[in-house]
């Protein structure tokens, strides 16, 4: 009975030790013709890449990665002191070696101890191989006649080796299933678009299609991207294909975007880390985007997660700046109506942005000593002179307090005959309803007051006013901003 005790005693002395063990990583390297030379374990994280290790090789090009708990799991970077680099798959299996020199990298890799990195080797070299002869067959292609039998035969050849990607791809993730490699191969996929006839009696064939493919697209493109798994932040593809669907794939309009942000945010909220870093992108994208309306999205992001109880990262003090910044965006939307105001005019009345019957409306806030303002003002009045009063009226607000200067430079400037108001004592609140916080600040309105474009330019203005009068045709437009370029 006691010889029973003791094996059982040191079986579990064994798997105790292998469990330990188990909960480290070892990596060991070999570069051939790298001696006594610093190299780094980098990783990927979103579109960037951080150092998680630093060794010395020894004298025969040899050293190990090692740690006492397991790296997070996805792709790594081998760094060599010439900034050259490979990658490698850290997945489950932590304990493995890597060989190769520095002369070519991929081509010279040989792994030990992990079926996973081996494949993912192959793949590499295999990908490497079938770009090279793309290429040639693309260049031979330039240099014939579109329509020749040799040209033909080529774009065949070139979608022969595409067909053949496709199916080395597939054959790939069938024989990882489940594994990084698999995953990520899996997620490199677009969606293949089904053809569609459309009838000959339907107008509009080629928006037919072209709605066709974009639909199919937006709602296939993360058909192999498990949000709730955190793998995919630690590879070089999962930011791009998060930034390529919001900012290509999908019309660029408000509503849109936050209906697939919901979606997404949805399917990430499984796993903290995942969920963390997909907000984030949300908020640093549409704060920072240049496209006229997006604050629309960010107002949105704001209001669903980051002044909620899902985002717990986000201090007091932050969180009250974020909703003060919030409160001022919310009030002056594109598609909003409006705040109105009612102000005093140069010649002590009262003018009331409400009242004005024009078409479209610019409320311009200004100010005299305004670099800019210097430049733009005359641009904006001579549009202003350009169009009836019945089509385009300005309502002119100075934004400071010196009432001397402003009419003198109206006078000088000669810029008596439009809507000059200001508010000395602030009792309209402009400057929260409409965000002013630098000079010249434009917003124009529609008929029933509704904001249709704001912070924009005066060739931008011009444009718009010109289409949406009629005076010029759309196309014609795009041509002369093509032509300026």
């Amino acid at each position: 009975m006691k010889n029973i005790y003791s094996t059982f005693a040191g079986l579990m002395l064994v798997f105790v030790w292998s469990s330990l063990f188990s909960q480290s990583y070892k990596i060991d390297v070999k570069i051939n013709d790298l001696k006594d030379k610093e190299i780094y374990l980098g990783y990927y994280y979103g579109d960037k890449t951080y150092v998680k290790d630093t060794i010395k090789l020894d004298a025969k090009g040899q050293g190990t990665f090692k740690g006492d708990s397991l790296l997070d799991q996805g792709v790594y970077i081998v760094v060599l002191p010439s900034k050259s680099y490979f990658d490698i798959l850290v997945g489950k299996d932590q304990e493995f070696s890597v060989e190769t020199s520095s002369d070519n990298l991929i081509k010279n890799l040989k792994i030990k101890g992990s079926t996973e990195n081996a494949a993912f080797k192959e793949f590499q070299q295999f990908m490497v191989d079938k770009q090279s002869e793309s290429v040639k067959i693309q260049n031979r292609i330039k240099n014939l006649d579109e329509n020749s039998d040799s040209s033909k035969i080529l774009k065949d050849q070139l979608n022969g080796l595409s067909n053949g990607v496709q199916d080395y791809w597939n054959k790939t993730i069938s024989e990882n299933e489940g594994d990084l490699l698999g995953v990520i191969i899996k997620a490199m996929k677009n969606p293949e678009i089904p053809e569609i006839e459309v009838p000959e009696n339907i107008q509009n064939k080629d928006s037919v299609k072209w709605f066709h493919s974009y639909n199919y697209n937006r709602q296939h493109y993360f058909d192999h991207i498990d949000f709730s798994d955190k793998r995919f932040l630690r590879t070089p593809i999962f930011h791009n294909k998060l930034e390529t669907f919001f900012t290509k794939v999908l019309i660029q309009d408000p509503d849109t975007l936050n209906h697939y942000i919901d979606i997404v945010a949805n399917q990430a909220e499984a796993d903290d880390e995942m969920f963390q870093y997909i907000i984030r992108y949300f908020f640093n994208t549409f704060q920072n985007s240049n496209i006229m309306g997006m604050d629309k999205v960010l107002v949105h992001i704001a209001d669903e997660y980051y002044l909620t109880d899902k985002v717990d990262w986000l201090d007091a003090e932050n969180a009250k700046k974020l909703k003060e910044h919030v409160a001022k965006l919310r009030f002056n939307l594109i598609g909003n109506f409006a705040q109105d105001l009612k102000m005093e005019t140069i010649n002590e009345e009262y003018a009331q942005l409400r009242d004005i019957k024009a078409k479209f409306t610019l409320v311009y806030f200004w100010e005299p000593n305004c670099g800019h303002c210097k430049k733009v003002t005359p641009e904006v009045y001579k549009l202003y002179h350009e169009f009836s009063r019945d089509e385009f009226e300005v309502f002119a607000v100075y934004t400071q307090t010196d009432k001397k200067e402003w009419t003198e430079y109206i006078h000088e400037k000669g810029y008596e005959d439009w809507i000059n108001v200001w508010d000395q004592y602030n009792l309209t609140n402009f400057r929260f309803f409409y965000n002013v916080y630098s000079t010249p600040t434009i917003y124009l309105l529609d008929e029933n007051k509704k904001i249709i474009a704001k912070r924009i330019g005066h060739e931008t203005l011009r444009n718009i006013l010109e289409i949406e009068l009629g005076k010029k045709d759309i196309k014609d437009v795009i041509q002369q901003e093509k032509e300026r370029e």
